[in-house]
């Protein structure tokens, strides 16, 4: 459990991804140098310039309500990317580990619908996908539900070297949806006070945010509207695959402006140790802050 601010935030480990080179998210070499102190060894692995992206679920109790939020890629699912091939981990052994059982969740967020941030969504029982947490309400944005529902006669694989989408709808949406425990909101929803949707579109057609406001402590749960800290500096590097790299560039130039100006906590889904932080101004540069910094 995290304390930030004045919440505790369980974080839930699936995995630790491979590493991925530094230059495939395109830095300039000075933008690097200039913030080495404290990239390296956290964000940026010196032996072979790479980073590793965590594959890790976020779970808030806000005064007895909570909330899971992008709950990973799950097991036994048929991918085409082997990184997310019939996976076999211990998630739900350790989301137990964070003391809340998957019956006490009250809701799930998607910040969007990509293999990686719905898998345990559901769960195979009995030959089939039943729901994880059985008695949470689902929310999905619905410009982002049907972005990736394969039913429909406009549906588009991803823009990528591989479909790494495939049969997500399928074992991880719409059984969720036929469960009739899917909410389908607009992208600026207010599920309860102090707690809302926000537009952060880009990654995918209807990515969001999720903004959380409790006593004066502001977090924000920005799903891949950032896979990297260097993107906070420079929002123009990316890792590919967006539905639109223009306007994911401008989720994050509007993204780190906001977290900046209210002082609030960052919370993304892949980040190393320690995962979360603060987005500051120093010397007329954006730059992510580490949690403990």
């Amino acid at each position: 459990m995290m304390e930030i601010g004045n919440l505790a935030v369980a974080r839930v480990l699936e995995a630790e991804g491979p590493p991925t080179p530094l230059t495939l998210l395109g830095p300039d070499p000075a933008l690097v140098e200039r913030h080495r102190s404290w990239l390296y060894p956290r964000f940026i692995d010196a032996a072979d310039e790479s980073f590793r992206l965590n594959f890790q679920t976020w779970v808030v109790d806000l005064d007895g309500f909570v909330v899971v939020i992008d709950p990973c890629n799950g097991n036994g699912r048929q991918r085409d990317m082997p990184m997310f091939n019939q996976l076999d981990t211990p998630f739900l052994e350790r989301f137990a580990a964070t003391g809340f059982a998957p019956e006490r969740v009250d809701a799930v967020f998607c910040s969007h619908l990509h293999c990686d941030h719905c898998g345990w969504n559901t769960q195979a029982r009995g030959g089939r996908w039943v729901p994880t947490f059985p008695n949470a309400r689902y929310y999905f944005v619905a410009a982002e539900a049907q972005r990736w529902d394969t039913r429909r006669a406009d549906y588009r694989k991803v823009d990528f070297e591989v479909d790494y989408n495939a049969n997500v709808f399928e074992d991880s949406v719409l059984p969720i949806i036929e469960a009739g425990l899917a909410e389908l909101v607009p992208a600026d929803h207010v599920i309860r006070p102090g707690l809302s949707i926000q537009p952060a579109h880009g990654h995918s057609e209807g990515h969001c945010a999720l903004r959380v406001d409790r006593g004066g402590t502001r977090l924000w749960f920005t799903g891949d509207a950032f896979h990297h800290p260097l993107q906070v500096s420079d929002p123009r590097l990316t890792l590919g695959g967006d539905d639109d790299l223009a306007m994911a560039i401008a989720t994050r130039e509007r993204l780190r402006e906001t977290m900046a100006r209210e002082e609030s906590y960052m919370l993304p889904a892949h980040f190393a140790a320690p995962h979360a932080g603060r987005v500051i101004i120093e010397s007329g540069e954006h730059r992510f802050v580490p949690l403990g910094d």
